[in-house]
């Protein structure tokens, strides 16, 4: 399912938030990696059920705290219910914290489609088949790619334990799950966690007209070292008109990265364009 089950759909549509969306096949994909990031919630300790609701940002703040950096084999199904188009890339991911990212979507042959990096307040987006490299700022990237941007300012709110994230109240909880209201950036959100082991399995925003308009569902979760970590998400978005599926097929955390892993590298000459 893809809309929240009656009782919490009735409880979180009452939330404020907005979203932007913006299709392309870059973005589509580029959300999905993002989101698999957003899932990270930290290593679950065998068992949360006295968790009061109250602590459980913070209880989040003081995972992962051994997490440096990862890297990240995937396979991404993105389909369009605008054009019915589909596409299908396998995508190569690194991360070191605080802020460094990469990102490579290669098509079905094994050619790259595109390489994003994001590092503190700029970024490179190198589009072969255009044989260009877009460079810039955060807000020029936001104002390009506003889905993007919007998801990628979640990183700080989960994968750097919840740092700013303010719990506002308890919407519903049973001997499985627990759905909180939490606001980050000024948006507010419907977070359900597992009550076992307060893992995430949920994410839904909901616009001023109680709309929802992002849902993100996480499941496949394993035992061992990354067991906190969903090797299968879903993200739909109903306002612009696409949904995600993505698999997670091999992770290693805290792999040795260093400064020349964060930098694009252009096989051939490529014109370089400033994002306006």
């Amino acid at each position: 399912m893809y809309l929240f089950q009656s009782e919490e759909h009735d409880k979180i549509t009452r939330m404020d938030a907005s979203f932007f969306s913006y299709r392309t096949g870059i973005s589509f994909n580029i959300v999905a990696l993002l989101l698999m990031i957003v899932a990270m919630t930290g290593h679950a300790p065998a068992a949360e059920t006295d968790t009061k609701p109250e602590n459980i940002p913070a209880l989040l703040f003081n995972r992962g705290k051994n997490l440096s950096a990862f890297k990240a084999v995937m396979t991404i199904t993105t389909m369009n219910e605008v054009d019915k188009s589909r596409q299908d890339i396998k995508g190569f991911l690194l991360y070191r914290r605080p802020s460094d990212f990469r990102f490579q979507g290669l098509a079905a042959g094994g050619a790259t489609l595109f390489e994003l990096v994001i590092k503190s307040n700029a970024f490179e987006l190198y589009v072969p088949q255009e044989g260009k490299v877009i460079k810039g700022n955060r807000e020029c990237f936001g104002r390009k790619f506003p889905d993007v941007a919007e998801i990628e300012s979640l990183i700080p709110m989960i994968l750097l334990q919840w740092r700013d994230v303010r719990f506002d109240r308890v919407l519903s909880r049973d001997a499985e799950k627990m759905v909180v209201r939490i606001t980050f950036q000024g948006r507010v959100w419907g977070a359900t966690l597992d009550t076992r082991n307060m893992n995430l399995l949920r994410l839904v925003r909901i616009n001023p007209r109680g709309d929802i308009d992002l849902t993100a569902d996480f499941g496949d979760f394993r035992q061992g070292d990354d067991g906190w970590l969903p090797h299968k998400f879903e993200v739909v978005s109903p306002v612009g008109g696409w949904r995600t599926l993505a698999k997670i097929s091999k992770i290693e955390i805290n792999p040795f990265l260093v400064e020349k892993n964060f930098q694009i590298e252009p096989t051939f000459s490529v014109k370089t364009e400033t994002c306006r």
